[in-house]
């Protein structure tokens, strides 16, 4: 009787594990092809919303950028204008370095992921590793 008890258990706990990763993966913003930010909006979508809502954005380091309620995008990167570090070159020595990651914080995608539409415009992504092509120590680029 035991065995079967046994096997009982480990049947149904085999397929929560299905169920859940099922679940996992059929969440939103699971899938870096169909990323959305925390508003919704999808970045590498370039008929995008022209505006964001208000809002602080908050690096992992804590560095904050003020994104103020309706702010346009970048019409070249299609991000908010205050972060986009390409039309905004003072941003990079103004925001500092990212001791985390090893790059110009304003250029961090992993703190701003909103920044990965940007540099996917400027044809410097390196979809094999997920991130900048030119900050790519994998490839030899970085």
């Amino acid at each position: 009787m035991k065995p079967l008890v046994i096997g009982i258990i480990v049947t149904v706990l085999f397929a929560g594990g299905i169920a859940g990763g099922y679940w996992f993966l059929t969440q939103p913003g699971t899938d870096e092809a169909t990323a959305t930010d925390e508003h919704g909006h999808d970045h590498d979508d370039p008929d995008a919303h022209a505006a964001v809502e208000g809002g602080e954005g908050v690096s992992l380091h804590g560095i904050r950028v003020e994104i103020p309620e309706n702010a346009t995008l970048c019409a070249e990167h299609r991000i908010p204008d205050v972060i986009c570090p390409f039309c905004t070159p003072a941003l990079i020595e103004d925001l500092g370095f990212c001791g985390g990651h090893g790059v110009a914080e304003a250029l961090c995608t992993r703190c701003q992921p909103a920044l990965i539409a940007a540099f996917k415009v400027e044809n410097d992504w390196c979809a094999e590793h997920g991130l900048p092509e030119s900050q790519c120590a994998a490839c030899g680029s970085g």
